[in-house]
């Protein structure tokens, strides 16, 4: 059973080759109870740690952590963290993530203390509208995307395509764009141990709805393995119905439902909500198989 480290360089961890992936990694512990907690933490490097938590205290400004970490390279990141200066990374517990900068990291006896001060960007909520397109129009195209990697036609403009990618934010300090759903490629590392794909598929899908200000609050977020019809391309290139058929293959059920940053006083937030299914295979045309 794979450890829940995901990095490009250790991949030789896992017992099974896995191919080459093109986006961000994850890294995380060894299996542990279902019931157990995680938080996310990803720095600079673009590594996701999935780190076994046993205390989360949170007010407006600041985080507070006892960290329970059971891999080497957890325990390596941590100790990496005494030395920095100025460490600024993103953090995801349960329905919230934010950027925040490190206070304090100390390691005990029985545990790892961890101290993290919030990081307010007003910037980074502005968003552009698009045409006839709305802020709040483009937010949904982008969650969709992160839960249901859904795409935009090869007919959309460019400039259409880094709006709802969040290209524009990624721009500044602390930008995130979404170019597609990270929820596939997790599925990847973490296919043999489904109660924990989940339960990082849901810490990685509140990061990006989070903090690309696709929502400022998640109301419901459910996530569901389950067998579907994937499409399959017969001429590989992009999924027009002509050229698809359908084989089964491992999905996610999304339910999704949250309200999106009230920009104006005499208006209601907007509320997002959606249902769909997210294939986390590609199929393969040429050789009857998916790819797992």
């Amino acid at each position: 059973m794979p450890k829940h480290v995901y990095e490009l360089a250790v991949l030789e961890r896992f017992q099974e080759p896995l191919p080459p992936l093109s986006m961000d990694t994850f890294a995380s512990a060894p299996t542990t109870s279902e019931s157990c907690e995680f938080v996310l933490l990803r720095p600079a490097r673009r590594t996701y740690y999935f780190l076994r938590v046993q205390e989360v205290h949170v007010n407006s400004w600041e985080i507070s952590l006892k960290l329970l970490p059971e891999s080497s390279e957890e325990i390596e990141f941590l100790r990496s963290l005494k030395t920095g200066h100025d460490i600024t990374f993103a953090f995801a517990h349960r329905n919230d993530a934010t950027w925040v900068a490190l206070q304090r990291v100390a390691e005990t006896p029985a545990n790892w203390e961890m101290s993290l001060k919030k990081i307010h960007s007003e910037r980074e909520r502005r968003e552009a509208t698009f045409g006839d397109f709305t802020s709040d129009e483009i937010a949904a195209l982008r969650a969709k995307r992160i839960l249901l990697d859904d795409k935009l036609s090869v007919a959309s403009p460019w400039l259409f395509e880094y709006h709802v990618s969040n290209a524009i934010s990624s721009q500044y300090e602390h930008g995130l764009a979404v170019h597609k759903s990270p929820l596939p490629q997790l599925y990847r590392t973490f296919h043999e141990t489904p109660e924990h794909f989940k339960k990082f598929a849901y810490l990685v899908s509140v990061f990006y709805l989070k903090l690309t200000n696709t929502v400022e609050e998640i109301l419901q977020l459910e996530l569901a393995l389950r067998e579907e019809d994937i499409p399959v391309n017969l001429n590989g290139g992009y999924p027009h119905p002509r050229y698809q058929t359908f084989r089964k293959g491992p999905a996610l059920k999304v339910r999704f439902k949250g309200r999106r940053h009230q920009y104006f006083s005499i208006r209601p937030a907007t509320l997002l909500e959606f249902e769909g299914i997210c294939p986390l295979v590609t199929g393969k045309a040429d050789s009857g198989k998916t790819e797992g």
